[in-house]
């Protein structure tokens, strides 16, 4: 690949066509544009000034970290030796100006984030600065970053990376190439290895000191309405580690969708004019022409109505090209399209010049704007403030239409203030300030409310409150993600452009009944998606096996998403279908499943398999649907509701061991000890048919052994940032990740080896290691009887692929009776395959590469949506206001609260405290109010000691009043 010559890089700037031109279709090369040894200007209008530029060429994002820019400032003469520099590195988002569209460039999760933007963008900026920063990109990223301490040794030392040119100049070209005689160093340092580590202390020794920037500035009530949905459970639950969920991370940070009509882009660049910045931070006066601007015919520039527009015209291109627009925005004959447009102008100068301007006049025809400022002077010796009442502020502005035109023209502009500044400025409310957030709150929407303020207070030296700004924020998170109303319009046009993007995909949707079918309007009640690639996937997969589980929404319009998730052959979650329906009860579940039926091609007679949480009307609409369908129950889930009564750990233990059993007897065994703990919890565990939660009672069908649904738990917890948008957002949210994980896991695939998936190798090799402490005995006909430790002995059929202990027949996978049979039959005939040969197909490699092989297609954007031909429009659900503060955390259950930690001791909430005064419940004797006794033996006894006390001290009172009588002399 060709370097920069560096005369023709010196004095110009190149562009991105030129270097995307000389990199042609690689997509992971790109171009650095260093800014060093400058500082950035404050906000609005940022720029770094004062700076020098190099470019950095030939840099692979898949070998480039961040120690590479700390190479390049040891390169450029910022760090001595044995010193210790505070740097700070960030770079610019393409098509972003400097004020919002700057990001930390500290640790490895930035650097992949810089990395989405090199396929698309071959010119990548960024800037440093040395000591300290004014900027807030560490602490607002949506994952806080690391502020980098260096310290570097400048001994002579072999370095991992050769640079090409030995003289440093402005806008010099500093290319650098991996050492061939050391491997590239991979941009992932979480489990950093030995080679990497050597190849870092090679060049440098780097210290990283991690500064968290939490997200507690909330923990006195700063925050409004907190969106804290933690999705942990407590820390008392069951964990199968033969069955761990192995997922792969997809990332949903950049998910930004907005589908309204007549919303900007957010992205869009800066309505200033073209300007170039010199090194001590002033404009050069540079003539540009402005191609965009339209100039109307010159024949009516002859005689005085000429020589008068050419006098307006010199005025407008003075104020233009000065840099008095600057402090003064406006000017006689400035012209404006609208009014609204001149009204905003206003109001920017207000909040820019801290004054209270009001609009005295405001038609159709004309605009007055005055001030309305304090003027104020001294009391003579006094020392008081006085307000002058007759003194008004001169500052006026008049803007109107002409006769002829449509525009609007300043007329009258007095630019002169007697007044004081305020910190109180009308025009800053929450809609203005919703338009100047729009970037910090599309990257990172959670942003606390007490630092959204603070900024905001910093950036116009104003007071907001802490209202204005949750307002602001509410406001801004509506502009991006859209309004929760007006998405229903168009959610048929949406759907109809995911059905038409993928084919064979299913979507149902219903609305509530309408006795007059003359109206044009339906109320909608639910959706259903299945995507075609994943009803194709799934059948790949080889595995009848489907966990059903629902997770509420948390916008205004209340429901629930059901889902339902299959088991890849990697022990990973492969979501199939989804809906958005308005409660889980009897009627919706029944409608999601025949649905999921239709599309699977299930039938009544159909041997399936179901796991859930024993939703409300979930069993019932099972057991009807599908009768011969095996269905399985949460042990989690079961254990929380023996929690109630029977509480330790013992009770854990033997619920675990009965349910994790294989074989009938031992199932039985283990609730013989149940009973003899207790005869209660013995009874209710017996009301549970077992065939729904042990194993020893399942069948091989889905050749699987899970008994807990964290494949749903997951599932959910990928898509909780999708639950509080609006609908179409919501739908368009669980569709891309979905679209996305399917390519991530290909890249997992594509790294597998061996005959089996990672996670089957893994568990077959530990199946084998037990295997080895077992010996083997012939029995003809394809059977062993197989002995090992403990007085373990099992017959293994290996023509039928079964054994005693079951738990072939239920995984699918050998177990260890069976691979110490099949090391056997190998030793003496050497025609027997390997264990991995007898492992069900939905373990093997080629079958997960087979169900990811499908893709889930994308969709194009709101504009090219074609428009439904359903004549009826779409209205949201009838929205109930509950009582009090919305909530958006999971209801957590009695044991969870009651095992609640606050500090070191263990939270006495929810618990019960009873008086021992009065016996009742509820305060306790210091609070006690004398309050009517209970009734019950006990409070009587209480209730009647209490009685003889207060007569034996009414007693004593009174004989010490008698003895003081009779000893009074009077």
């Amino acid at each position: 690949m060709p370097v920069w010559n560096l005369s023709e890089a010196r004095g110009r700037m190149i562009s991105e066509a030129e270097v995307r031109l000389q990199y042609g279709d690689h997509p992971t090369m790109f171009c650095m544009l260093l800014n060093h040894g400058g500082k950035f200007t404050d906000f609005p209008g940022r720029k770094y000034v004062n700076g020098k530029r190099h470019y950095v060429e030939l840099i692979d994002i898949e070998t480039f970290c961040v120690h590479d820019i700390d190479d390049m400032m040891v390169k450029l003469g910022y760090i001595d030796e044995n010193l210790h520099v505070e740097m700070y590195y960030h770079f610019r988002r393409p098509l972003c100006d400097l004020d919002f569209g700057l990001f930390a460039l500290a640790s490895d999760d930035d650097v992949r984030h810089l990395a989405k933007y090199v396929g698309q963008h071959k010119l990548i900026e960024v800037y440093t600065e040395h000591g300290q920063t004014k900027l807030h990109t560490y602490s607002m990223s949506p994952n806080p970053s690391k502020v980098r301490i260096v310290e570097i040794d400048c001994t002579p030392k072999r370095l991992f990376l050769e640079w090409h040119d030995t003289q440093v100049e402005p806008n010099d070209v500093l290319t650098f190439e991996p050492n061939r005689n050391n491997p590239p160093v991979s941009p992932t340092r979480n489990e950093p290895s030995i080679d990497k580590v050597d190849m870092v202390s090679d060049n440098a020794n780097i210290m990283e000191t991690e500064i968290e920037h939490s997200s507690d500035d909330n923990s006195s009530g700063d925050e409004i309405n907190s969106g804290d949905d933690s999705e942990s459970q407590d820390g008392d639950f069951l964990v199968d580690e033969d069955n761990i969920i192995d997922d792969v991370e997809v990332d949903m940070r950049e998910f930004h969708l907005n589908v309204d009509p007549d919303v900007e882009w957010i992205g869009g660049a800066s309505k200033r004019k073209n300007h170039v910045v010199t090194e001590d931070g002033n404009e050069a006066d540079l003539e540009v022409i402005d191609m965009e601007l339209f100039l109307s015919d010159s024949s009516s520039d002859d005689g005085i109505e000429g020589e008068r527009n050419k006098k307006i015209k010199a005025i407008r291109r003075a104020h233009e090209n000065e840099n008095a627009q600057v402090s003064e925005p406006f000017y006689l004959y400035q012209k404006f399209n609208s009014s609204k447009e001149f009204k905003d102008m206003v109001n920017q100068h207000a909040i820019d010049t801290r004054r209270e301007l009001d609009f005295e006049k405001n038609d159709k025809n004309r605009v007055r704007v005055v001030c309305r400022g304090t003027i104020t002077s001294l009391g003579g010796g006094t020392g008081q403030e006085v307000v002058n009442e007759e003194g008004k502020c001169p500052w006026v502005l008049l803007a109107s239409k002409w006769k002829r035109d449509k525009d609007w023209t300043v007329k009258t502009y007095v630019s002169e203030h007697k007044c004081l500044q305020t910190r109180k400025v009308r025009a800053c409310d929450y809609k203005f300030l919703s338009k100047q957030i729009l970037q910090l709150v599309e990257a990172n929407p959670k942003i606390p409310v007490k630092a959204l303020r603070e900024q905001l207070q910093r950036i116009y030296k104003v007071d907001i409150s802490k209202m204005k700004a949750f307002r602001a924020r509410q406001a801004a998170l509506k502009i991006i993600r859209g309004d929760y109303a007006t998405q229903y319009k168009i959610l048929q046009d949406y759907l109809l452009e995911v059905q038409t993007q993928n084919p064979d995909t299913t979507i149902k949707l219903d609305v509530e009944s309408e006795p007059n079918p003359d109206v044009e309007t339906r109320t909608f009640r639910r959706v259903y998606v299945c995507l075609g690639a994943l009803k194709q996937g799934f059948a790949a997969g080889k595995r009848d096996f489907l966990g059903v589980d629902g997770a509420f929404m948390k916008g205004p319009f209340h429901g629930q998403i059901l889902s339902a998730v299959a088991l890849d052959g990697n022990n990973g979650i492969y979501p199939l279908a989804y809906a958005v329906v308005e409660a889980e009860t009897l009627n919706s579940w029944t409608w999601f499943l025949t649905h999921l039926g239709d599309d699977l091609g299930l039938a009544s007679n159909s041997n399936f398999t179901f796991i859930s949480d024993r939703q409300k009307g979930l069993s019932s609409a099972i057991a009807d649907l599908f009768p011969c369908a095996e269905h399985r129950y949460c042990v989690r889930h079961i254990h929380e509701n023996m929690r109630s009564r029977w509480r330790g750990d013992k009770f854990k233990e033997l619920l675990w061991n009965c349910s994790t059993t294989y074989t009938v007897q031992e199932f039985e065994k283990e609730m013989e000890e149940v009973r003899k703990l207790n005869q209660e919890c013995y009874e209710w565990l017996k009301q549970i048919p077992p065939q729904h939660w042990a194993r020893s009672h399942f069948t091989g069908r889905a050749h699987s052994d899970i008994v807990i649904n964290n494949i749903c738990e997951c599932f959910n917890s990928k898509i909780i940032d999708g639950r509080d948008t609006p609908i179409i957002n919501c739908l368009e949210f669980i569709r891309e990740y979905i679209m996305k994980r399917i390519v991530n896991v290909e890249k997992e695939i594509d790294k597998a080896t061996g005959p089996l998936t990672p996670t089957a190798t893994k568990l077959l090799q530990k199946i084998k290691d037990q295997a080895e402490e077992y010996t083997t005995s012939f029995c003809g006909n394809g059977k062993y009887q197989v002995s090992g430790p403990w007085q373990d002995q099992c017959v293994v059929n290996v023509n039928q692929r079964t054994c005693s202990c079951k738990k072939w027949e239920i995984t699918g996978m050998p177990c260890k009776h069976a691979v110490s049979a099949i090391w056997d039959m190998r030793r003496n005939n050497g025609a027997i395959g390997i264990p991995e040969t007898f492992v069900h197909e939905c373990y093997w490699l080629s079958t997960w590469r087979n169900m990811y092989s499908f893709k889930v297609d994308p969709i194009n954007g709101r504009r090219m949506w074609i428009k439904s031909p359903c004549p009826t429009t779409l209205l949201p659900p009838k929205h109930r206001v509950p009582i009090g503060r919305p909530k958006k955390k999971r209801r957590k259950s009695a044991t969870e609260k009651e095992d609640m930690i606050k500090g070191n001791t263990v939270s006495r909430a929810q618990k019960t405290v009873t008086c021992t005064k009065c016996n009742n419940k509820g305060h306790n004797a210091r609070t006690c109010k004398g309050q009517l006794p209970t009734v019950g033996k006990k409070g009587k006894k209480k209730n009647e000691k209490g009685k003889e006390k207060d007569k034996g001290k009414e007693n004593e009172k009174g004989k010490q009043k008698k003895k003081g009588k009779e000893k009074d002399p009077l």
